[in-house]
């Protein structure tokens, strides 16, 4: 009984050692995990900050994002990669306009990019609104 316990250990490892591994980069798998945290709690005006930062044309925040609670962030397309400096991932966000008690919903198509060979990502295109 043993024996056929291990051969059986043996061939479970076997068959998860051949799967492809991830190759995800770390400083982007904490990025993205830190997007959804300022999504999560509702600190929705830090998320334009996560978009590369130009000096001579700052980010537009949209007004009244205070108005705004998240009930809701779901990956819908985990993240996948494109090439070596490009990721991609789809969520959804449920949300309520506030003073209007209006449950709304919409699907962030996230493009992650790095010009660093992987040391900073951000965010390529531009971040969800919430009308």
């Amino acid at each position: 009984m043993r024996i056929l316990l291990v051969l059986s250990l043996l061939v479970a490892l076997s068959a998860c050692k051949m799967l492809p591994e991830r190759e995800m980069p770390a400083q982007l798998e904490a990025k993205v995990k830190t997007f959804e945290d300022v999504v999560r709690w509702g600190a929705l005006e830090k998320m334009y900050f996560f978009r590369k930062i130009d000096p001579q044309n700052p980010p537009k925040i949209q007004q009244d994002l205070e108005n705004i609670r998240v009930t809701a962030y779901d990956v819908s397309i985990p993240l996948s990669k494109v090439d070596e400096t490009r990721w991609t991932q789809s969520v959804a966000i449920d949300y309520v306009l506030t003073d209007r008690q209006v449950v709304r919903h919409t699907v962030d198509h996230q493009i992650w990019v790095t010009d660093d060979e992987g040391l900073t990502w951000y965010r390529e295109n531009p971040v969800p609104r919430f009308d």
